[in-house]
């Protein structure tokens, strides 16, 4: 069964690439749960890492423990920051794979179909 990933940031991973996908735990509290988690929530977004290639994709969230509000580079780790809760990590075939640049935000989306390997 295939899974549709949106992501808040570029990841263009080629068809039949195969994946690692982490996604994060939510920790807000309880009652907060019900609503969608903001930009700022790592548990917002996976991190990915494409195992044919060895580049990972990740949101600022998951490299980052202050905000994005530079124009400078920022001298970003090459994996998310070691003190994020993992819910699961697993591992997926790349079945479809979307770039959409939204103007409003002046930013680059992804929306990634995967297909989660047999275990």
């Amino acid at each position: 069964m295939t899974v549709t990933l949106s992501l808040n940031y570029p990841a263009a991973i080629p068809v039949g690439h195969r994946v690692e996908i982490t996604e994060f735990a939510d920790t807000r509290p309880e009652k907060k749960r019900y609503k969608r988690p903001s930009f700022e929530d790592a548990c917002a977004y996976p991190a990915l890492l494409d195992l044919d290639t060895g580049v990972r994709y990740m949101s600022h969230v998951h490299a980052s423990r202050g905000g994005n509000s530079s124009y400078l580079p920022s001298p970003y780790p090459v994996a998310p920051l070691p003190g994020l809760p993992v819910s699961r990590v697993y591992r997926a075939v790349v079945r479809a794979c979307a770039l959409v640049m939204v103007d409003a935000v002046d930013n680059q989306y992804t929306t990634l179909v995967v297909e989660p390997a047999e275990e």
